[in-house]
């Protein structure tokens, strides 16, 4: 996600758009079994936060940052754990990092966003560039520090 010096429009590492699939995977439908339409709405509008966040990852550290999260989720903080969990135990989310850190990274979402990436001629934002780790603090051991 490195900016060039060159002049221009600046590039973006956002999205105004995500596929959504008719066919759900067998995550959201556990979702929806345990959380009803909640759970369907949280799934999908976690995903437009998560589009139209620079990066594609969510920062929720702090009490502001995490009642946002459940501002655009439009769900309680325990129907938001409870899903957060699932997801964090199917390995759709980072566990790690949501444990730790409060921070949400979901690859398989940033990976639906590859053409649009493509089309951009901009590289395909990493989780790396979004918690701003060198590679190299990422093999260390799992206490690693997020800047």
């Amino acid at each position: 996600m490195s900016n060039e010096n060159k002049k221009g429009r600046p590039r973006r590492y956002d999205a105004d758009y995500f596929p959504h699939y008719c066919n759900h995977n067998r995550i959201l439908e556990i979702i929806m079994d345990k959380q009803g339409n909640k759970g369907y709405g949280f799934y999908y509008r976690l995903q437009e936060l998560l589009g139209k966040t620079p990066g594609h990852g969510y920062d929720a550290n702090n009490e502001l940052k995490y009642e946002y999260l459940l501002t655009q989720t439009g769900v309680d903080s325990d129907t938001a754990d409870e899903i957060i969990a699932l997801l964090c135990d199917f390995d759709e989310l980072d566990a790690e990092l949501w444990r730790e850190y409060k921070i949400i990274w979901w690859d398989k979402f940033v990976e639906t966003l590859k053409e649009l990436y493509s089309r951009r001629k901009n590289n395909l934002p990493t989780k790396e560039d979004f918690i701003k780790i060198p590679d190299d603090e990422l093999q260390k051991s799992e206490t690693h520090k997020v800047n």
